[in-house]
């Protein structure tokens, strides 16, 4: 069963992943293709047919505009950014809702001069931020019906890309959930493919770990690395889009975790470059660089410097810096790659570095853009194709081990008896080195009596049947010794450890079974031995005690040719 699935995934998953690479990356191509044909704005227009969603007509009335027809999206270019917003509200009931998308400082709304709603202060342990002010939603009742709704904003500013107010919908908050999960479809799958992906990646990480004798290697740490990254892509991209925020109307957790995935996933991506590209100087930096700042950026916020929008500026450049040198590294090694998966793997990563860093760019030129839909789509297809070759060399990997297991039992095991050979008697010799022996350690040396003779009447198949049917008797007698080893032709080791009595039971079960074993040709046969024992002697050592049951062995020899009359051979 075992043997039969791992043929199966050794044969057939690289296939599989291949075939699935190969859907997705056409299925990319199809999604970019459709976009530039279906792109629009977000001035507003009349929807009748989405359920009780409304886009209502609003004026504003702001340092550029006086009660003039709001136009979406709409970023102020007074240095405070705050304007008004107005218009007649139409039939409500209990469940209707005002929701805004803006990034704000402040937020209020009056109906008929009084105030109904004001945004509260963020706080993060109690720190002041505007983490989270992306979103607003604005609870309204059936008593509001067709009276007038007055909005004051504030949008916050940046020295990189300038807030703006991009969506106004009146709604019951269920169904603007169904509809922003309908718009949001493709990201909301793709989040959840990453977490497959990272999930995906872990499993691999263990099957590496635990499949190699190095444990930590560059591709368990690729593998790590990915899940890491892929796992904080699905975070960052399910909270940025506010998709999170829909079920727990916590705006702020959105934010923080934004924050925090970002910063992680740098810290990630640079760990990943290590495993990629082995530990150098620039990756060298770039990792302190990315560690560094999570902390000096947490100092900052914590101190009440600046706040954590303001800081995020940092992340980008060192994700900048990260991407721009996998590029580099991916063109330079473009050339000289020495396997079809590191090819594609090089080609994948110009792709998805590429699309990263337009991404980046995206972000902070217009941070109330669709952005993110595009860096997961990337995310999650960069993941995938380092999933795939990741699989092709953990296959390679276990074929490779695999090998090197069979070359390694061959190594040190007989081809005739199958028992360990001298070389695995010498590795166990310095295993054992000159560390004290118990009273119960025990060293058994064998001679096969008469060898040279049956080969000589009989052939040298005859031989080997007589030196198999020791052996047998050897491994059923001794099944649990240390070590059962051929020294050579015709002489075996065996190490036991039992108290004396066992080993003298042994021996005379040993006797018994020789004394009965014989085929066609050979009608007897006679074992020489000797033994010794760590119990007889001071402070013993493992050659010591080889030495003395092999000199034990010659004497049980000589006795067996002096009472049977047959004359000794010398190469017997």
């Amino acid at each position: 069963m075992v043997n039969t699935f791992i043929q199966f995934y050794i044969l057939t998953l690289p296939k599989i992943t291949k075939y699935l690479w190969r859907f997705f990356i056409g299925a990319f191509l199809l999604f970019i293709f459709y976009s530039f044909f279906h792109i629009k704005d977000n001035t507003f227009k009349k929807i009748t047919d989405v359920n009780d969603t409304q886009y209502l007509e609003w004026k504003i009335t702001s340092a550029e505009y006086d009660n003039q027809t709001l136009v979406l999206p709409y970023s102020s270019k007074d240095s405070l950014g705050d304007f008004k917003i107005t218009a007649r509200l139409p039939e409500l009931n209990s469940t209707s809702m005002l929701l805004i998308r803006c990034r704000y400082e402040t937020l209020t709304a009056k109906i008929d001069g009084d105030f109904i709603y004001a945004s509260d202060v963020a706080t993060v342990a109690g720190i002041k931020t505007t983490i989270g002010k992306t979103r607003c939603h604005i609870p309204l009742s059936k008593e509001f019906s067709n009276k007038e709704i007055e909005i004051s904003i504030q949008l916050q500013q940046s020295k990189i890309a300038k807030s703006s107010l991009s969506e106004i919908v009146l709604s019951s908050r269920s169904s603007y959930m169904i509809q922003y999960l309908k718009e949001n479809i493709l990201l909301f799958v793709t989040s959840l493919l990453l977490i497959i992906c990272s999930f995906g990646s872990f499993v691999f990480f263990l099957l590496s770990y635990f499949g190699n004798k190095q444990r930590i290697t560059s591709l368990s740490q690729s593998l790590f690395y990915l899940a890491g990254i892929s796992i904080l892509t699905s975070i960052w991209s399910i909270c940025d889009s506010h998709i999170l925020s829909l079920f727990t109307d916590n705006l702020l957790l959105d934010g923080v975790l934004v924050f925090a995935a970002l910063l992680l996933m740098a810290v990630a991506f640079a760990g990943y470059l290590t495993s990629l590209y082995g530990e150098n100087i620039v990756i060298k930096i770039i990792s302190i660089l990315s560690q560094l700042n999570i902390v000096i950026q947490t100092l900052i916020f914590i101190l009440g410097i600046k706040d954590l929008n303001e800081l995020i500026i940092f992340t980008h450049l060192i994700f900048g810096t990260e991407i721009l040198y996998t590029i580099i590294m991916s063109i330079v090694n473009l050339h000289k790659f020495e396997t079809s998966e590191k090819l594609f793997l090089n080609i994948g990563n110009i792709l998805f570095a590429s699309f990263t860093l337009v991404v980046i760019i995206l972000y902070n030129y217009n941070r109330d853009g669709n952005y993110f839909l595009f860096a997961v789509v990337a995310f999650f297809i960069y993941c995938l194709m380092q999933i795939e070759v990741s699989v092709v060399r953990f296959v390679k990997m276990i074929k490779k081990q695999a090998a090197l297991r069979e070359a390694e039992k061959y190594a040190f095991t007989d081809q005739l008896t199958k028992m360990d050979n001298r070389r695995a008697y010498s590795v166990f010799k310095k295993h054992i080195g000159n560390t004290t022996l118990t009273d119960d350690f025990h060293v058994v040396y064998f001679d096969l009596n008469g060898l040279k003779t049956i080969n000589d009447k009989f052939g040298h198949s005859a031989g080997d049947e007589y030196i198999i049917g020791v052996t047998d008797i050897l491994k059923k007698v001794f099944y649990d010794a240390m070590l059962r080893c051929r020294m050579g032709g015709d002489e075996f080791l065996v190490v036991l450890k039992s108290s004396r009595d066992v080993l003298k039971k042994r021996l005379f079960y040993f006797d018994s079974l020789i004394e009965n074993w014989h085929n066609d040709k050979i009608k007897t046969i006679a074992v020489s031995y000797g033994y010794s024992s760590a119990c007889d002697y001071d402070n013993p050592t493992f050659e010591g005690l080889v030495s003395k049951a092999d000199e034990f062995m010659y004497k049980m020899k000589n006795d067996y040719y002096e009472k049977s009359g047959t004359k000794r051979r010398t190469d017997s």
